[in-house]
């Protein structure tokens, strides 16, 4: 209850009709997905691509799962109100990056709700393996690795080596 008082909430993710409480990010995939969040930031600033870029907001997607991507992109012609709640705009592009606590449903239950509800790309960062899946629906995947570059036709301009994204690893 003084945890309520104070404005505070649990962080919970509702995937396939379960409340799954989300756990703080390992030092590992917080590193990652701050790498990538600059990036796609100076993109955004650099090419002045408009838009909305948001870490770790809550989004309810059309199937009732709400879920919260840890990086969620969307375009100028989509971007959401600003409001109290979850954004009920499905983002163009959903950024995972996995953790072990995480790994199974970013991989499962998240990937397929993204899929059904629209999301235009979906990228799975995995940390241990350094490599970053870009995941299309009804059009398969891509795996990048090493010395790949992570582009993606909904950010013209972006490119980033894979091995930069995990650069602050400890």
């Amino acid at each position: 209850l003084a945890i309520a008082a104070a404005g505070w909430s649990l962080p919970i993710e509702f995937i396939n009709g379960d409340a799954v409480v989300t756990p703080p990010l390992a030092v590992e995939a917080s590193d990652t997905q701050g790498e990538l969040f600059v990036a796609l930031r100076i993109w955004q600033k650099e090419t002045s691509a408009g838009g909305l870029l948001a870490q770790d907001v809550l989004v309810a997607l059309p199937d009732g799962t709400h879920s919260a991507p840890d990086i969620s992109f969307w375009t100028a012609p989509r971007h959401p109100e600003n409001r109290h709640g979850a954004v009920d705009v499905v983002p163009d592009l959903a950024v995972e990056v996995m953790s072990p606590r995480t790994r199974a449903n970013d991989l499962g239950a998240k990937r397929d709700a993204y899929m059904r509800a629209g999301v235009r790309e979906l990228w799975l960062v995995d940390p241990p393996a350094q490599t970053v899946r870009r995941v299309f629906p009804n059009a398969g995947e891509v795996l990048l690795t090493g010395n790949d570059h992570l582009q993606s036709t909904l950010l013209p301009g972006f490119s980033l080596d894979i091995s930069t994204a995990f650069d602050a690893q400890v």
